[in-house]
């Protein structure tokens, strides 16, 4: 083995010494493949059967349904009639609702968007909805997106 001492006049070897380096970046890799699947956020979706023909809602079922808009708006329906509603009023707005059911039924909370909505927007108004929902303590309470039929018509698989 020999040592290269930078030169023929004696100096001092100045090329870089990589091996620390390399384990440096390995201990890091390592440590984002760990880390990675911990940080990812993941969200569950709870999609709707869809109903054979001629087959009916149980009338049982209570369900509301907040359609958000492409223009960032907030529809409100409780299943009589719909109503525009502002961002900060939907807190308060299902709040009243929620605490008015019954237990012992299905209860769902359906979110509705137009197709040029962000994703953002719709999760952060299902997570609105479930805290709401933790809140008033009815853990039977769905939060599932509203399905729509595809161009073609018929529903997917």
């Amino acid at each position: 083995m020999g040592m290269s001492t930078g030169g023929t006049k004696g100096g001092v070897q100045s090329d870089i010494n990589v091996t620390p380096l390399i384990d440096v970046l390995l201990v890091l890799l390592i440590i984002f493949l760990v880390a990675m699947p911990i940080m990812m956020k993941r969200e569950a979706l709870e999609v709707p059967r869809a109903l054979d023909v001629g087959q009916m809602i149980d009338p049982q079922t209570q369900q509301l349904t907040i359609a958000v808009k492409n223009d960032g708006s907030f529809v409100f329906n409780d299943g009589d009639r719909e109503q525009p509603i502002a961002l900060a009023d939907i807190a308060k707005t299902l709040r009243v609702k929620l605490a008015d059911w019954h237990t012992g039924q299905d209860k769902f909370v359906f979110v509705d968007f137009d197709d040029k909505v962000g994703w953002k927007d719709v999760i952060a108004t299902m997570d609105t909805i479930r805290s709401l929902a933790a809140d008033v303590d009815h853990d039977e309470i769905k939060v599932a997106l509203k399905v729509k039929d595809p161009p073609g018509g018929h529903p997917a698989p």
